[in-house]
């Protein structure tokens, strides 16, 4: 889950190099292989300066809502809602600093023994790459990118049914 939040950030922060936005949204697909096994998860997700929401829809249902430091996750499976607090967001100003271009459309950046590649395309972050704490290795790929669109705000209120689990 650590690493869900690292690029929620890192992407937030990454997106163009560019800082200046309202709001970014993409597609996406998470694959997570290990040397036995690959699972691929696809949703989509839409950022602000300090909100976030993603919505995992294959190959199970859920959403996380980030405001600020808090979080709120509906596990529908589970029928449960998962309500915490975001106790360290990576330090990305030091993530950019270390980063290097390593060819003309790649990246590659080191962060807390973790090594980040960044792949770019048209002046866009196209996919992130690294192998998390447990080996895995984990590729998200952006797809239908937009920025700066009209956004209904109540999209980062979390929703789920009365008769779900409620854990803090």
């Amino acid at each position: 889950m650590r690493i869900l939040f690292f690029i929620t950030f890192f992407v937030a922060k990454l997106f163009c190099l560019d800082l200046n936005f309202t709001n970014f949204s993409s597609d996406f697909i998470q694959s997570v292989s290990s040397k036995n096994s690959k699972i691929n998860y696809s949703g989509h997700f839409v950022l602000t300066q300090n909100k976030a929401f993603w919505s995992y829809e294959k190959p199970t249902r859920k959403e996380i809502y980030i405001n600020k430091n808090q979080i709120t996750i509906v596990e529908h499976d589970l029928e449960q809602v998962i309500f915490s607090t975001l106790d360290t967001i990576p330090n990305l100003n030091e993530i950019f600093k270390s980063a290097k271009k390593i060819r003309p459309n790649e990246l590659e950046a080191k962060y807390q023994n973790i090594n980040y590649k960044i792949l770019l395309e048209n002046d866009e972050v196209k996919s992130i790459g690294y192998k998390d704490e447990f080996e895995n290795y984990v590729l998200i790929t952006l797809l239908k990118q937009s920025k700066n669109t009209k956004l209904d705000e109540n999209i980062f209120i979390p929703k789920f049914p009365k008769n779900y689990d409620l854990v803090r």
